[in-house]
Protein backbone atom coordinates (compact mmCIF):
# COMPACT_ATOMS: atom_id res chain seq x y z
CA UNK A 1 0.00 0.00 0.00
CA UNK A 2 2.10 2.42 1.15
CA UNK A 3 5.75 2.89 -1.01
CA UNK A 4 8.03 3.19 2.45
CA UNK A 5 6.28 0.76 4.33
CA UNK A 6 7.18 -1.77 1.37
CA UNK A 7 10.72 -0.87 1.19
CA UNK A 8 11.59 -2.34 4.64
CA UNK A 9 13.67 -5.00 2.88
CA UNK A 10 15.22 -6.31 6.08
CA UNK A 11 16.93 -8.86 3.79
CA UNK A 12 13.73 -10.60 4.07
CA UNK A 13 12.88 -7.64 1.00
CA UNK A 14 9.85 -6.50 2.66
CA UNK A 15 10.75 -4.43 -0.55
CA UNK A 16 9.18 -1.09 -1.54
CA UNK A 17 6.09 0.17 -0.69
CA UNK A 18 4.19 4.16 0.56
CA UNK A 19 -0.15 4.41 1.44
CA UNK A 20 0.91 5.09 1.67
CA UNK A 21 2.76 4.70 2.36
CA UNK A 22 6.33 5.02 1.85
CA UNK A 23 3.81 3.50 4.48
CA UNK A 24 2.77 4.66 2.03
CA UNK A 25 1.00 4.44 4.04
CA UNK A 26 2.37 4.18 4.28
CA UNK A 27 3.35 4.73 1.16
CA UNK A 28 0.61 3.75 3.37
CA UNK A 29 0.26 4.33 -3.13
CA UNK A 30 -0.82 4.52 -6.11
CA UNK A 31 -3.99 2.51 -4.93
CA UNK A 32 -6.41 4.72 -4.86
CA UNK A 33 -17.46 3.08 -11.96
CA UNK A 34 -15.19 2.82 -14.52
CA UNK A 35 -14.56 6.40 -15.22
CA UNK A 36 -12.03 8.16 -17.50
CA UNK A 37 -8.37 9.60 -16.05
CA UNK A 38 -9.20 11.88 -13.45
CA UNK A 39 -9.20 15.74 -14.61
CA UNK A 40 -9.10 18.65 -12.06
CA UNK A 41 -12.12 18.72 -9.48
CA UNK A 42 -12.86 15.18 -10.66
CA UNK A 43 -13.34 13.50 -7.19
CA UNK A 44 -16.65 14.07 -5.44
CA UNK A 45 -15.44 13.79 -2.29
CA UNK A 46 -12.25 15.93 -2.01
CA UNK A 47 -13.40 17.82 1.01
CA UNK A 48 -14.64 14.67 2.97
CA UNK A 49 -12.51 12.12 3.32
CA UNK A 50 -9.75 13.63 4.78
CA UNK A 51 -8.14 16.76 6.32
CA UNK A 52 -4.93 18.71 7.74
CA UNK A 53 -4.06 17.00 10.50
CA UNK A 54 -4.74 13.18 9.91
CA UNK A 55 -2.56 10.86 11.33
CA UNK A 56 -2.15 7.33 10.39
CA UNK A 57 0.10 4.61 12.00
CA UNK A 58 1.12 1.24 11.22
CA UNK A 59 3.49 -1.52 11.96
CA UNK A 60 4.58 -3.58 8.99
CA UNK A 61 5.42 -7.56 9.32
CA UNK A 62 6.64 -10.20 7.49
CA UNK A 63 4.84 -12.88 8.15
CA UNK A 64 4.57 -12.34 12.21
CA UNK A 65 8.29 -10.74 12.18
CA UNK A 66 7.76 -7.12 13.17
CA UNK A 67 9.76 -5.06 10.54
CA UNK A 68 9.09 -1.95 11.36
CA UNK A 69 6.96 1.34 11.94
CA UNK A 70 4.83 3.79 8.84
CA UNK A 71 3.04 6.85 9.36
CA UNK A 72 0.92 8.83 7.05
CA UNK A 73 -0.13 12.41 7.85
CA UNK A 74 -1.31 15.62 6.55
CA UNK A 75 0.91 17.81 8.27
CA UNK A 76 -0.41 21.35 6.65
CA UNK A 77 -1.76 23.56 4.08
CA UNK A 78 1.12 24.81 2.13
CA UNK A 79 1.70 27.54 -0.89
CA UNK A 80 3.25 25.57 -4.16
CA UNK A 81 3.67 27.90 -7.43
CA UNK A 82 0.99 30.38 -5.49
CA UNK A 83 -1.60 27.79 -4.80
CA UNK A 84 -3.03 25.82 -1.55
CA UNK A 85 -2.12 22.51 -1.11
CA UNK A 86 -2.17 19.35 1.31
CA UNK A 87 1.47 18.39 1.91
CA UNK A 88 1.25 15.16 2.87
CA UNK A 89 4.42 12.74 4.46
CA UNK A 90 4.73 9.17 4.75
CA UNK A 91 7.31 7.81 6.43
CA UNK A 92 8.90 4.25 7.18
CA UNK A 93 11.31 3.18 9.87
CA UNK A 94 12.84 -0.55 10.57
CA UNK A 95 12.92 -1.11 14.15
CA UNK A 96 15.93 -1.39 16.73
CA UNK A 97 16.46 -5.05 15.88
CA UNK A 98 16.22 -4.56 12.42
CA UNK A 99 18.49 -1.73 12.42
CA UNK A 100 21.93 -3.55 13.54
CA UNK A 101 21.77 -5.00 10.28
CA UNK A 102 19.48 -2.87 7.61
CA UNK A 103 18.56 0.34 8.69
CA UNK A 104 15.27 2.01 7.05
CA UNK A 105 14.32 5.60 7.11
CA UNK A 106 12.60 6.74 4.26
CA UNK A 107 10.54 10.09 3.89
CA UNK A 108 7.68 10.11 0.47
CA UNK A 109 6.34 13.96 0.22
CA UNK A 110 3.49 14.95 -2.02
CA UNK A 111 1.58 18.71 -1.94
CA UNK A 112 -1.89 17.95 -3.46
CA UNK A 113 -4.05 21.17 -4.87
CA UNK A 114 -6.33 21.60 -2.22
CA UNK A 115 -8.64 22.59 -5.05
CA UNK A 116 -8.32 20.65 -8.00
CA UNK A 117 -6.88 17.18 -6.36
CA UNK A 118 -4.17 16.32 -8.50
CA UNK A 119 0.12 16.74 -7.81
CA UNK A 120 2.25 19.84 -7.87
CA UNK A 121 5.26 18.53 -5.93
CA UNK A 122 6.70 15.09 -4.66
CA UNK A 123 9.55 14.16 -3.37
CA UNK A 124 11.49 11.02 -2.21
CA UNK A 125 14.11 10.54 0.51
CA UNK A 126 15.57 6.93 0.31
CA UNK A 127 17.80 6.02 3.58
CA UNK A 128 17.89 2.38 3.16
CA UNK A 129 21.07 0.56 4.53
CA UNK A 130 24.01 1.68 2.34
CA UNK A 131 21.22 3.32 -0.41
CA UNK A 132 20.72 6.61 -0.64
CA UNK A 133 18.55 8.60 -2.99
CA UNK A 134 16.42 11.76 -3.57
CA UNK A 135 14.18 12.95 -6.19
CA UNK A 136 12.20 15.54 -6.12
CA UNK A 137 9.10 16.43 -9.03
CA UNK A 138 8.14 19.61 -9.61
CA UNK A 139 3.96 19.68 -11.59
CA UNK A 140 3.28 22.64 -13.38
CA UNK A 141 0.34 21.49 -15.23
CA UNK A 142 -0.63 24.99 -15.98
CA UNK A 143 2.23 24.88 -18.81
CA UNK A 144 2.31 21.10 -19.43
CA UNK A 145 5.36 21.00 -17.67
CA UNK A 146 7.27 18.29 -15.09
CA UNK A 147 10.47 19.01 -14.05
CA UNK A 148 12.58 16.13 -12.29
CA UNK A 149 15.65 16.45 -10.12
CA UNK A 150 16.95 13.40 -9.79
CA UNK A 151 19.49 14.08 -7.22
CA UNK A 152 20.73 17.28 -5.63
CA UNK A 153 24.30 16.74 -7.35
CA UNK A 154 22.48 16.18 -10.83
CA UNK A 155 21.25 18.63 -13.50
CA UNK A 156 17.17 19.08 -13.56
CA UNK A 157 15.19 17.60 -16.42
CA UNK A 158 11.58 18.77 -17.84
CA UNK A 159 9.78 17.06 -19.89
CA UNK A 160 6.13 17.69 -21.48
CA UNK A 161 2.91 16.24 -19.91
CA UNK A 162 -0.45 17.30 -20.71
CA UNK A 163 -3.41 17.66 -17.98
CA UNK A 164 -3.21 16.57 -14.28
CA UNK A 165 -1.35 13.72 -12.77
CA UNK A 166 -1.18 12.15 -9.78
CA UNK A 167 2.28 11.22 -7.69
CA UNK A 168 2.67 7.67 -6.72
CA UNK A 169 1.64 8.95 -2.77
CA UNK A 170 -1.22 11.38 -4.17
CA UNK A 171 -2.82 8.55 -6.07
CA UNK A 172 -3.53 6.96 -2.84
CA UNK A 173 -5.67 10.00 -1.38
CA UNK A 174 -7.31 10.49 -4.88
CA UNK A 175 -8.35 6.72 -4.21
CA UNK A 176 -9.99 7.55 -1.18
CA UNK A 177 -11.84 10.44 -2.82
CA UNK A 178 -13.31 8.04 -4.97
CA UNK A 179 -17.30 6.35 -4.67
CA UNK A 180 -16.44 2.81 -4.40
CA UNK A 181 -18.59 0.36 -5.49
CA UNK A 182 -18.15 -3.18 -5.21
CA UNK A 183 -17.49 -5.42 -8.49
CA UNK A 184 -16.46 -1.99 -10.22
CA UNK A 185 -13.05 -0.34 -10.91
CA UNK A 186 -11.37 2.97 -10.02
CA UNK A 187 -8.76 4.87 -12.98
CA UNK A 188 -5.91 7.50 -11.89
CA UNK A 189 -4.27 8.98 -14.12
CA UNK A 190 -0.26 8.51 -11.93
CA UNK A 191 2.96 9.91 -13.32
CA UNK A 192 6.22 7.96 -11.31
CA UNK A 193 8.79 10.00 -11.95
CA UNK A 194 9.12 9.69 -15.87
CA UNK A 195 6.48 6.87 -16.25
CA UNK A 196 3.05 8.05 -16.84
CA UNK A 197 -0.27 4.96 -17.10
CA UNK A 198 -3.54 4.58 -16.07
CA UNK A 199 -3.66 3.03 -12.52
CA UNK A 200 -6.90 0.70 -12.04
CA UNK A 201 -8.02 -0.27 -9.03
CA UNK A 202 -10.55 -2.68 -8.50
CA UNK A 203 -12.84 -3.13 -5.61
CA UNK A 204 -13.69 -6.70 -4.66
CA UNK A 205 -15.60 -6.93 -1.59
CA UNK A 206 -17.22 -5.98 1.86
CA UNK A 207 -15.42 -7.40 5.01
CA UNK A 208 -15.08 -6.31 8.70
CA UNK A 209 -11.39 -7.02 10.27
CA UNK A 210 -9.98 -6.47 13.42
CA UNK A 211 -6.37 -4.43 14.09
CA UNK A 212 -4.63 -3.32 16.66
CA UNK A 213 -6.38 0.03 16.47
CA UNK A 214 -10.00 -1.95 16.26
CA UNK A 215 -12.61 -3.46 14.25
CA UNK A 216 -13.14 -2.02 10.83
CA UNK A 217 -16.18 -2.44 8.51
CA UNK A 218 -14.01 -2.16 4.93
CA UNK A 219 -13.87 -2.32 1.67
CA UNK A 220 -10.83 -4.60 -0.23
CA UNK A 221 -9.26 -2.85 -3.06
CA UNK A 222 -6.62 -4.32 -5.48
CA UNK A 223 -4.31 -2.13 -7.05
CA UNK A 224 -3.66 -3.33 -10.30
CA UNK A 225 0.23 -2.24 -10.28
CA UNK A 226 2.32 -1.05 -13.20
CA UNK A 227 5.74 0.73 -11.36
CA UNK A 228 6.78 0.36 -7.83
CA UNK A 229 5.77 2.87 -5.41
CA UNK A 230 3.19 3.46 -3.24
CA UNK A 231 1.56 0.27 -4.55
CA UNK A 232 4.03 -2.75 -5.13
CA UNK A 233 4.48 -4.29 -8.71
CA UNK A 234 5.39 -7.31 -7.42
CA UNK A 235 3.19 -10.41 -5.67
CA UNK A 236 -0.53 -9.53 -5.06
CA UNK A 237 -1.70 -7.04 -3.19
CA UNK A 238 -5.42 -6.02 -0.97
CA UNK A 239 -5.78 -2.64 0.98
CA UNK A 240 -8.71 -2.41 3.32
CA UNK A 241 -10.74 0.63 3.31
CA UNK A 242 -12.92 1.96 5.73
CA UNK A 243 -16.08 1.70 4.42
CA UNK A 244 -17.39 5.39 5.06
CA UNK A 245 -16.56 8.52 4.06
CA UNK A 246 -12.82 8.79 4.91
CA UNK A 247 -11.88 5.23 3.49
CA UNK A 248 -9.07 5.27 5.68
CA UNK A 249 -6.60 2.34 5.03
CA UNK A 250 -6.24 -0.15 8.14
CA UNK A 251 -4.76 -3.27 6.88
CA UNK A 252 -2.63 -4.09 3.60
CA UNK A 253 -1.54 -7.35 2.47
CA UNK A 254 0.76 -8.17 -0.20
CA UNK A 255 1.82 -12.28 -1.07
CA UNK A 256 5.24 -12.37 -2.61
CA UNK A 257 6.82 -15.62 -3.91
CA UNK A 258 8.61 -15.63 -0.65
CA UNK A 259 6.06 -15.17 1.95
CA UNK A 260 3.65 -12.04 2.53
CA UNK A 261 3.99 -8.64 3.53
CA UNK A 262 1.55 -7.07 6.32
CA UNK A 263 0.74 -3.49 7.15
CA UNK A 264 -1.86 -3.09 10.60
CA UNK A 265 -2.78 0.07 11.89
CA UNK A 266 -2.22 1.24 15.25
CA UNK A 267 -3.65 4.27 15.78
CA UNK A 268 -5.23 7.13 13.73
CA UNK A 269 -6.08 10.26 14.57
CA UNK A 270 -8.91 12.29 11.99
CA UNK A 271 -7.91 15.74 10.62
CA UNK A 272 -10.14 18.77 10.28
CA UNK A 273 -11.86 20.50 13.93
Amino acid sequence: MFENLGRMKVKLRVGRIGFPVSMCAATVTAVMLSVAAPVRGESSLLQQAFAVGEKLDFKVYFEFILGGFATMAIEEIDTVDSHPCYHIVSTARSTPTVDAFYRVRDRIETWRDVEGGFSRRYGKFLREGKYRTDKRVFYKPESSLVVLHPNSTDLPDSFHIEGYVQDVLSAFYEVRTRDLKVGESVWIDVHDIKKRYDLEVRVLRRERVKTPAGRFDCLVIEPLLKSSGIFRREGNMRIWLTDDRHHIPVMMKSKLYFGAVYAKLIGYRLGGS
